[in-house]
Order: C-alpha cells, then sequence, then structure tokens
C-alpha cells in the first residue's frame, strides 16, 4: 500500500520566532584540552561580524563566519572569541638559536675589541634580541581543530539564541500592547471625524460674521463665495484616507509579528509610516479632542520604533 504523503505544517507550527538582537552566548568544550567559544551581540542597522581567533588559526574565521551567517545571524554588531587551553593546544617549544647567538656575539667581541673594551657581554643581554629564542609551532590539523571549535560554537549559538528569542518574546509583547493602544485611538479619532468639519465650519462663519460686523461693511458677503471656501475647508480637512492606511499599517505590523522571522526591517519602515500617517492627521485635525489623541498616538510610536530598531 503505497504511504500517504505528509502536509505540511501549517499555522504557528510554520512560525519561527522573533528574535532581539541582543544576545549572549557562552560555552566550553572539554576534549583533548578546553575550547571556549564566546559570542556577543547588540543591535545594528546591518551586520558588522568581528571573530578573534589566536593567531595559528586565522584561518578558521571564515569558517566561523560562514557557520553563524548558516545559524541565521544576520544583523546586528556581533563579535565570536575563541579561547583554546590545555592539551593539544601547547603554544610550541622554545628555544635558543645557536646562530644568531653566535652572530651577536662575533660582532660584539669585534666592536668590543675595536674600542678596546674589557667588559664581555652576558648571555642574558642577548636573549631580548630578534631571532635568539625561537618557537616551533605545533603542527596542527585545521580541520580537527575546526571540529572541537564548531561544536564549542554550536553550544555557544543555543545560549545565544536562547537570550535572543526571550528578549525578543518580551519585545513582541511590548510592541503588541502599543499596537493596541493605538488602535484604540485610531478608533476615537474616527468616531470624532464626522463632526471635525461641522465644528470648524461653523466656527469659521461665526468669525467672518464678526469681522464684517466689526468692520462695518454695508455690501453682504456673496453666500457663493462663503460656500466654496467651506467646500474647500471641508475637503482640507478629510482625514478618511489617512485613516484607512493607518489602520492597514497596523494590521501590517500585527500580521509581521505573527509570522515572526527577521521582522525588524519591515516593522521599522512601518513604524515610520505609521507616524507619517498620524502627522498629517495631526496637521489637518482641528479639534483639540482630536489633537488630544495625536500626542498620545506619537508617544506610542516612539515607544515602538525603539522596541523595533532592537529586532533582527
Amino acid at each position: 500500500m503505497r504511504a500517504q504523503p505528509q502536509s505540511k505544517p501549517t499555522g504557528s507550527s510554520c512560525r519561527s520566532a522573533v528574535r532581539s538582537m541582543t544576545g549572549y552566548g557562552r560555552a566550553t568544550l572539554r576534549d583533548n584540552g578546553r575550547v571556549t567559544a564566546e559570542i556577543r551581540a547588540v543591535n545594528g542597522r546591518f551586520l558588522k561580524l568581528s571573530v578573534k581567533l589566536p593567531g595559528r588559526y586565522g584561518a578558521l574565521e571564515d569558517r566561523v563566519k560562514r557557520l553563524l551567517d548558516e545559524h541565521g545571524v544576520k544583523r546586528g554588531t556581533v563579535e565570536v572569541s575563541v579561547f583554546f587551553d590545555g592539551a593539544g593546544t601547547e603554544e610550541g617549544a622554545y628555544g635558543l638559536n645557536p646562530a644568531a647567538i653566535t652572530h651577536y656575539l662575533k660582532q660584539v667581541r669585534a666592536l668590543a675589541k675595536q674600542h678596546k673594551l674589557q667588559e664581555d657581554v652576558g648571555l642574558s643581554a642577548l636573549l631580548p634580541l630578534p631571532g635568539v629564542v625561537t618557537r616551533e609551532e605545533p603542527e596542527q590539523d585545521l580541520d580537527r581543530v575546526w571540529a572541537r571549535v564548531r561544536k564549542a560554537l554550536l553550544a555557544a549559538l543555543q545560549d545565544f539564541d536562547r537570550m535572543r528569542e526571550h528578549e525578543g518574546a518580551a519585545s513582541v509583547a511590548d510592541i503588541r500592547a502599543q499596537l493596541a493602544q493605538l488602535a484604540r485611538h485610531r478608533a476615537q479619532i474616527e468616531a470624532l471625524a464626522p463632526e471635525m468639519p461641522h465644528n470648524a465650519i461653523r466656527k469659521f462663519k461665526d468669525r467672518v460674521a464678526r469681522l464684517i460686523e466689526k468692520s462695518g461693511v454695508a455690501v453682504p458677503l456673496s453666500p457663493d463665495a462663503l460656500e466654496r471656501e467651506v467646500v474647500l475647508m471641508a475637503d482640507r480637512m478629510d482625514i478618511s484616507e489617512e485613516l484607512a492606511r493607518l489602520q492597514s499599517h497596523l494590521q501590517q505590523m500585527d500580521a509581521a509579528l505573527a509570522a515572526g522571522g527577521e521582522t525588524g526591517k519591515q516593522l521599522d519602515f512601518l513604524t515610520q509610516e505609521v507616524l507619517r500617517e498620524t502627522n498629517t492627521i495631526g496637521s489637518k485635525a482641528q479639534d483639540e479632542r482630536i489633537t488630544y489623541h495625536i500626542v498620545a498616538m506619537k508617544g506610542l510610536v516612539e515607544k515602538i520604533r525603539e522596541q523595533v530598531q532592537n529586532l533582527e
């Protein structure tokens, strides 16, 4: 009987966590000595990755970078450090170079004889000179070393990811709370919007009437001219399009948080658009009640912006 193909998981099972760019992870592998891997990261607009390895293992830097890329580290200022200690990591055998010592002694004694100096030079005076002390680096199989480094890095990455996901979850919860408040303020503005032109037009007509009365002008104002000005005023105060776009942006932000993964850049863009629409509504509104909501919304958007800029 032919096996039925398994259906792909749907819903939240496909969703990856939203991660903060801030994180720390450290792990030590004890195997023929110790290898310690440490990963530190803070937020950044792009990926800035630096790798610190002992000089003799510098050739492993590209492998470390590829591993972090495969593991999904895409943004932030990230510093990776790898330390070696114990068996299998000896710094090499130190020794003296007889040829260099002989060369220096010949020169010193020739100068002493030339200048008729009696004092001879001791070995301790020669030790700091270049080439006198030598070190033989132990032969290392980079593939074997990389196998150990990779294990330590993968363990450190687990801690690193746990912290980033924890921080990311806290940020998402905070952003959702701010979005809910923004939606409430938007709904209240939408409810007040129909009254705004009527109130503004009434105030405008009253002001025009007072000015005419104060000026003592006998000729009455043309009703057509007044109505044209009223129509223009009502059009300038129409905020229906801004409210619709604002609702769309808020819904897109909520959907991005629900989808998870790399949301930082998308949310940053949408946050700017939310602020743009909020400012436009504020500039059009001539109602103290709407102005109150606009001021509150700007504060909420700023809080969201601070959180979003730390998301990967």
